[in-house]
């Protein structure tokens, strides 16, 4: 999680362990409303493994997510093999759109693939990880964010547990916070 039990405690100034498990919950809650492409920032925000899957190979291939390596690409041909693209012949890019694989021009795309979802993409996503041996925190802006909508969850817990909009609704503040990382969808 980007923000320990500790963290929220200290925010929240709560100084006894009975709610540790609700808390815990409430920061998995806000963590989840942002996290992944489907999440409002349309990024991971910790350091987590992807795997993509698609029909068919293409020159330029896009990633949901902002990716800091990739593990591997393999592919599966009409028997139903699967093979391993080795990395050499494809290297890991970005640009304003976000994270995309570019093969080499040489490089020979199989075309004798199976049906659907041949070509598997497994990828290293989100802040945490050493990026070209330099750390990538999850920027202080999010973590706030996170703070906050555990401390209106927390403050508002009796309407949260009745379905109350209150409490999953995000403040201005929070809207704010994560407005500079907040992705596009593609």
């Amino acid at each position: 999680m980007p923000v320990s039990l500790a963290e929220a405690k200290r925010h929240l100034r709560v100084d006894h362990d009975d709610d540790d498990d609700m808390i815990t919950a409430m920061i998995e809650t806000a963590t989840a409303r942002l996290d992944g492409y489907s999440g409002v920032l349309g990024r991971a925000i910790v350091s987590q493994a992807w795997r993509e899957t698609f029909d068919g190979f293409c020159r330029v291939m896009r990633l949901r997510l902002p990716a800091s390596e990739i593990s591997s690409i393999t592919w599966r041909n009409a028997a139903g093999q699967i093979s391993t693209v080795a990395e050499e012949e494809y290297a890991l890019k970005a640009d304003a759109i976000g994270s995309f694989v570019r093969f080499r021009n040489a490089h020979v795309l199989p075309a004798d693939l199976y049906e659907s979802e041949a070509v598997s993409i497994t990828y290293t996503a989100g802040y945490g990880e050493l990026v070209d041996g330099q750390p990538n925190p999850v920027p202080g802006p999010i973590r706030s964010a996170i703070l906050l909508m555990v401390g209106d969850l927390y403050r508002f817990r009796e309407t949260a547990e009745n379905g109350g909009a209150a409490a999953v609704e995000m403040s201005m503040t929070v809207e704010r916070l994560i407005a500079p990382y907040r992705r596009g969808s593609i």
